[in-house]
């Protein structure tokens, strides 16, 4: 419920700015009589991978101008740690989350870009350690913001269809935890992503 909350006040707070942006260039096509365009759109999804888990989301890329990008996401993360965590012997687990990034195109929505993203997940993960005398293990909740920088590089197919395949770093912050403590630390990310312009 807090997850669904804070998406909410995201979209709430982008769709401001971008209506504010929108009135803004109005008024100014109407000064300089210019013609109003409209924003392309693309819809799609992407894949990430990183050492510890796999990222699955459906996306949505709204193009303002012939260079900027804002994208929003839902997705599925899947995580296994493995032996990275310093906290416990393994932590296995996932959720679901959400995202709001923008990207910077050199060219005219295409080519060589650079992009920020804030991601929010609400995640459960199961853990182990078994050096103890007795294996103790558990499960913990974990609401996770997931500041990320990322280059890529676009490639436009037949007009409507735009791949993208992408790297990405940041750090995974564990703001909120309830249950024993869980890993969290800096992350790396390859990523593919495919789109197709519905206008």
């Amino acid at each position: 419920m807090k997850l669904l909350k804070i998406l909410c006040l995201l979209i709430f707070s982008v769709s401001s700015v971008m209506a504010q942006n929108e009135d803004a260039t109005f008024i100014s096509s109407s000064i300089t009589s210019q013609k109003l365009k409209i924003p392309h759109l693309n819809i799609g999804a992407e894949v990430q991978l990183y050492p510890a888990g796999r990222i699955y989301s459906a996306r949505a890329d709204l193009y303002l101008g012939k260079h900027a990008n804002w994208n929003f996401r839902l997705a599925y993360n899947d995580i296994d740690r493995k032996d990275f965590s310093t906290k416990n012997d393994t932590e296995v687990g996932g959720g679901f989350g959400g995202s709001l990034g923008y990207r910077y195109y050199f060219g005219k929505r295409k080519g060589l870009f650079l992009g920020a993203r804030m991601d929010i997940w609400d995640l459960t993960i199961d853990w182990k350690d078994a050096d103890n005398p007795v294996v103790q293990e558990g499960s913990t909740d974990i609401l996770v913001f997931q500041p990320t920088a990322e280059i890529g590089y676009q490639i436009i197919l037949k007009k409507h269809w735009a791949i993208a395949p992408t790297w990405s770093t940041g750090y995974e912050w564990n703001v909120m935890t309830d249950g024993d403590d869980v890993m969290g630390s800096w992350i790396g990310l390859i990523g593919l992503n495919i789109g197709y312009k519905l206008f």
